[in-house]
């Protein structure tokens, strides 16, 4: 039985001096549900490997989305160097909806929203980013700014929703706006901690001390680990102070190899603890 479903595309991701390496949120999160003891599974389309350990329903693809990061003095661009196909809802194996947990993780608008609809039963959590992302046809192409403007009911079977303020260029208004199309919605602000949206009110999530050396999913895992243990407690709190000692775990290594353990979560969180979220203004 698998009980956790990623569905986004696993990409390829140029790196500096000529690497590439897999990533993309579907990956990041599959293979954390997987370090902290659960079954995973990822529906993608994509031309990378399946990760060890996970289960792979994968739309037949010859490319895989590629991404590449430009750091200026102004600050990172992102450019897109190919796009892979869609994902549609018959793109999932019938034995894979009843999991219980089920995160979309698109990068390029490839599963919409209303795919949640597959997975009655589930509590489900969406990231956001990659309906917030806008391109060129022409390819390679520099990533901007999509004005997103989703109808209630696309988001209707949606339990959380989460993103960074960097995905709306730092736009706490437009953040939040998003925030509370859901139930619960989660803004993440790197180092600053996070905002929580329980129904509307904002509460805020104090970030546990690390030594970065590469934010590259941090959101990710914020948004999977919160999912996952809202789904063991049922107290958004207590998955919220679970999911920033994730992130910090995470950007103290490199890539996915930095993905913690359901140990290392908890010793970050008893040996650094951190204030009592508190409500925020707005």
């Amino acid at each position: 039985m698998i009980d956790f479903v990623a569905i986004g595309h696993v990409t390829r991701d140029l790196l500096p001096a000529g690497a590439t390496a897999s990533g993309g949120t579907a990956r990041f999160a599959a293979l954390l549900a997987k370090r902290l003891g659960l079954r995973p599974a990822i529906v993608t389309a994509s031309a990378e490997p399946a990760p060890d350990g996970v289960a792979w329903a994968n739309v037949a693809a010859s490319i895989s989305s590629t991404f590449e990061n430009r750091y200026t003095p102004t600050g990172r661009r992102q450019w897109l160097h190919a796009a892979a196909p869609a994902i549609s809802v018959t793109a999932i194996p019938p034995s894979w909806r009843t999991a219980p947990i089920v995160l979309l993780g698109p990068v390029l608008h490839e599963c919409a929203p209303d795919v949640a609809a597959a997975f009655p039963g589930a509590l489900i959590g969406a990231t956001a980013q990659g309906w917030l992302r806008d391109w060129d046809d022409t390819l390679p192409s520099l990533v901007s700014l999509r004005r997103w403007q989703p109808k209630p009911a696309e988001l209707a079977r949606l339990h959380m929703l989460a993103l960074s303020s960097e995905d709306v260029g730092g736009d706490d208004e437009l953040a939040a706006y998003y925030a509370c199309a859901t139930p619960i919605g989660i803004v993440t602000h790197g180092a600053h901690g996070a905002t929580m949206f329980l129904h509307g009110k904002p509460h805020h999530i104090a970030a546990y001390q690390a030594t970065e050396r590469d934010p590259t999913g941090a959101g990710d895992v914020f948004a999977t680990a919160f999912l996952i243990r809202l789904w063991e407690t049922g107290d958004p709190f207590a998955a919220a102070r679970f999911a920033a000692a994730a992130a910090a775990c995470v950007v103290e290594g490199i890539g996915d190899a930095a993905l913690p353990d359901r140990a290392q979560i908890i010793r970050r969180m008893a040996d650094d603890a951190i204030e009592t979220p508190r409500h925020a203004s707005r």
